[in-house]
C-alpha cells in the first residue's frame, strides 16, 4: 500500500506540472520576439559621391554662320587646284563662360566650282572641324579647298556653322545672330597646255650667193 501511495503522489505532481501556467501561480515562457530597433545596425552615412548634385545642362544654341575672316598665314600647296586659308573669328566677342565648337566647313557658291579638301592645307593644324574657341582664347584654324572647274573667275564663300554653350540663356541669344563670312576663293584658269621645255626650231636662213662679175671679152 505504501508503494501505491507514492506512485499516486508522483502522478499528481506530473499532472500539476503539465497544467496551464497562465494563472497567477505559474510563469509564462520567455517572449522570443525582439524588436528591430534593438538589433538593427545604424544606417551608413552617405558618401560624398552620393550627395553630389546632378550636373545642370548649360544653355546651348546653334550659330548658322560664324563671322570669320583670314587669320594665320597658310602655306599654299604646289597643286594649283588646291588652296588653304587660315580662319579666325572676327567681330564676335564671346561672353565669359561661353564655348564655341566649329562644325565642318561648307561652301556657298552658285555652282560647284570648289569642294572642301583638307589636303590642300598639307597637314597644317588645327583643322576647323571640331575646333573650339572661348572667351579670351580664339586661335585660328585651317581649311582647305580644291578647285573642280578649269574656268577662272568663279567665286565660293567659306561658311562655318557652330554650336555654342553659354553661362546664361541671354549670352546664347546674343551669339545666335552670328555674322558674315569674309573668306572666299576665286577659281583660276587650269588645264591649259604645259610650256614645252624644248625651244622652237628657228628656220635656217639661206646663205647669200655672191653675184658673178661679168668677164671682159
Amino acid at each position: 500500500m505504501r508503494a501505491w501511495a507514492v506512485m499516486v503522489s508522483v502522478v499528481a505532481l506530473l499532472a500539476a506540472g503539465c497544467s496551464d501556467t497562465s494563472g497567477g501561480g505559474g510563469t509564462s515562457p520567455p517572449d522570443e520576439t525582439t524588436t528591430s530597433d534593438s538589433t538593427s545596425e545604424p544606417a551608413p552615412e552617405p558618401t560624398g559621391a552620393e550627395t553630389t548634385q546632378p550636373r545642370q545642362n548649360k544653355p546651348a544654341v546653334e550659330i548658322a554662320t560664324l563671322p570669320i575672316g583670314p587669320g594665320a598665314e597658310a602655306n599654299q600647296p604646289d597643286d594649283q587646284a588646291k588652296q588653304c586659308v587660315g580662319v579666325s573669328l572676327t567681330g564676335l566677342e564671346l561672353p565669359q563662360g561661353a564655348t564655341v565648337t566649329y562644325r565642318a566647313p561648307t561652301l556657298s557658291q552658285d555652282d560647284k566650282y570648289f569642294e572642301i579638301d583638307q589636303s590642300g592645307c598639307g597637314g597644317q593644324s588645327p583643322e576647323c572641324t571640331g575646333h573650339q574657341v572661348r572667351s579670351g582664347d580664339t586661335p585660328a584654324c585651317f581649311a582647305g579647298v580644291r578647285q573642280v572647274t578649269n574656268a577662272e573667275g568663279h567665286h565660293a564663300t567659306l561658311i562655318i556653322t557652330a554650336d555654342a554653350t553659354c553661362a546664361t540663356a541671354e549670352d546664347c541669344e546674343a551669339l545666335k545672330r552670328g555674322g558674315v563670312s569674309q573668306i572666299g576663293f576665286d577659281s583660276r584658269a587650269l588645264g591649259g597646255p604645259q610650256p614645252s621645255e624644248t625651244p622652237p626650231e628657228t628656220p635656217e636662213t639661206p646663205a647669200e650667193t655672191p653675184a658673178e662679175t661679168p668677164s671682159d671679152g
